[in-house]
């Protein structure tokens, strides 16, 4: 595949593909994490929960799906394994870690929380280095949908 005429630097679709690349490995460990929780819940809020972290997973998969083929609108090839995203992921898995229903309902909402701030700084270096309104663009609509799901998830917790 030839590289995009993008009128974009390579300095700047560099700067892009970082910010999208450990974007798709958080996205995608976040995902797991809703998986693995939506299995395991238990207690009287079952029904609830379990349908609410079902929801979540199921509305971050057009999301991995996007900025992974924004990766591969850059030119580059867009990581898909386990390892490349737990390398590249700032959220991190807790292996062997199953809280209760409501650990897992804050836990779940400070992990939203730790990518809306990851988001905000992303947006930075994007304005400020990228210069790519559609870049801009999949970060604002990612954060927004990050901040509704942390307030879906406290209010539940509440």
């Amino acid at each position: 595949m030839s590289q995009p005429n993008l009128g974009l630097s390579g300095a700047q679709i560099e700067a892009a593909i970082t910010i999208l690349e450990k974007l798709l490995a958080d996205e995608s460990v976040l995902r797991v994490k809703l998986q693995k929780y939506h299995w395991n819940v238990v207690g009287s809020q079952f029904v609830a929960l379990h349908t609410l972290f079902e929801d979540q997973y199921n509305a971050l998969a057009p999301v991995v799906d996007d900025t992974a083929e924004r990766i591969r609108q850059y030119g580059a090839m867009a990581p898909g394994t386990l390892h490349e995203f737990l390398e590249l992921a700032r959220l991190k898995e807790q292996p062997g870690v199953n809280p209760d229903a409501h650990g897992m309902t804050i836990e779940l909402a400070e992990d939203h929380e730790a990518l809306v701030r990851q988001l905000h700084a992303d947006l930075a270096t994007a304005q400020a280095q990228v210069h790519d309104i559609g870049l801009e663009d999949l970060l604002t609509e990612t954060l927004q949908m990050h901040q509704k799901m942390a307030w879906f998830l406290r209010s539940q917790a509440a």
